[in-house]
């Protein structure tokens, strides 16, 4: 069975066919632009055997990125043969399903109704996801579809975590809570850890840190997230590409009353002026900050200082939290490649029983994973490429094919 995945973003669309239940990867694409006024969309399609598509085309949204996206996987087919092309199953990664959704969920008209009527939590990434899913329900009526959460990994997190301390009823009325983001990514490379390191997934304690433009940083404790960075929105936690991470409150009330800023603007700016962008003063990118810190801009300097220390922070209280961890693991962009911003989160931490190799930290980039701890670390660390598509993937087909094979006494077949 071929499972299709698309990732939505607020100008993106991914795509990933996958093989399952083997997790082969058949192709990868994605739509860039996407929606842009002035400028054309670019397609790239890396299909079977290495054969790469590229061109750029007008889109107006999401929409018509799916149509780009399935012309893509077609013209991919023509290379293999359609059969080995086909589309069995459609998943799709939604960043927020509230309380709503406690799993992955087939989609249907009351799911697509429920989205809808959370589209404000998630201004940026369910509006774009809605398109794609009606555009699919269009355009493949036929095939099942299964909306997968980042939301659902934090369903079982404790009250004493998932709690604001504030007036019960904006939790009763209005569902203030910390929901928690990234759990695709957390869910996948805590899986892939527990193999890695043979250990029952119900006995770990793992910390695992997401860094990329958006970061956030998770506890898990023997089978369910214990805690996480990330709040009510994106917004809460460490410091980020574009976003501020955790701040007082009242600082909003006293720059509204002194400003021309209404508190909608002043979120924005939280959101997309803050962070890394707005203390290292050359942009969002890690890399172009780290390389202005080496030619001694001071500015970039700090940046990457409050960086570290506020991870750091968490790794600390996670670690405390968990009673020890047993493992940490870096993911994501920044998380997967910048060696030296690893050596800098774990310096000075030997006497915590972590312990980092630097050999082998400099060799784990580039989509490697592996073990960066030494030998004798207590505390294993470990770099694991994140793959929310193929988590995507795996919950569709779980959800879908394995009840259906139980359901008849039979294996379930790919």
């Amino acid at each position: 069975m071929n499972v299709l995945v698309f990732n939505a973003g607020s100008s993106s669309l991914k795509f990933k066919l996958i093989r399952m239940p083997g997790e082969r990867e058949l192709l990868r694409g994605i739509v860039e632009r996407v929606g842009e006024v002035r400028g054309r969309a670019r397609v790239f399609c890396a299909g079977p055997a290495g054969a790469l598509q590229e061109h750029t085309q007008a889109c107006s949204g999401h929409a018509e990125a799916v149509i780009l996206a399935l012309a893509a996987i077609d013209r991919a087919g023509e290379v293999s043969g359609a059969k080995g092309l086909s589309i069995d199953l459609l998943g799709h990664r939604i960043v927020h399903g509230r309380d709503i959704f406690a799993g992955p969920a087939r989609i249907d008209d009351q799911a697509m109704a429920q989205l809808a009527s959370i589209q404000e939590l998630a201004p940026l990434h369910l509006p774009p996801a809605l398109d794609v899913l009606r555009a699919c329900r269009d355009r493949m009526a036929d095939r099942p579809q299964v909306a997968c959460f980042d939301t659902t990994f934090y369903c079982s997190m404790p009250a004493k975590s998932y709690l604001y301390a504030v007036p019960r009823e904006w939790y009763s009325r209005y569902g203030i809570r910390r929901f928690g983001f990234h759990g695709l990514s957390h869910h996948y490379v805590t899986q892939t850890a527990a193999d890695l390191l043979e250990m029952p997934i119900g006995e770990l304690k793992l910390i695992s840190a997401h860094l990329g433009n958006g970061a956030s940083i998770t506890a898990f404790s023997r089978g369910r997230a214990l805690d996480t960075s990330m709040g009510f929105t994106p917004l809460e936690g460490l410091i980020m590409g574009t976003r501020a991470g955790y701040l007082d409150p009242a600082v909003l009330l006293y720059l509204q009353r002194r400003t021309d800023l209404d508190l909608a603007q002043l979120v924005e700016l939280l959101n997309n002026e803050s962070g890394l962008k707005a203390i290292g003063g050359c942009g969002r990118d890690l890399r172009t900050i780290m390389a202005a810190r080496a030619e001694g801009n001071p500015d970039a300097a700090l940046a990457v200082e409050m960086y570290v220390h506020t991870l750091r922070k968490y790794i600390g209280a996670y670690h405390f939290a968990l009673s020890g961890a047993q493992a940490l693991v870096f993911t994501g962009g920044i998380g997967e490649n910048a060696r030296e911003v690893r050596q800098l989160v774990l310096e000075g931490w030997e006497d915590l029983g972590l312990i980092l190799d630097p050999d082998a930290n400099h060799q784990t980039v580039d989509g490697r994973s592996g073990f960066i701890s030494a030998p004798n670390s207590k505390v294993k660390v470990l770099v694991i490429p994140t793959d929310e598509e193929r988590m995507i993937a795996r919950q569709a087909y779980q959800l879908v094919v394995e009840p259906e094979a139980q359901r008849y006494g039979a294996p379930a077949v790919g």
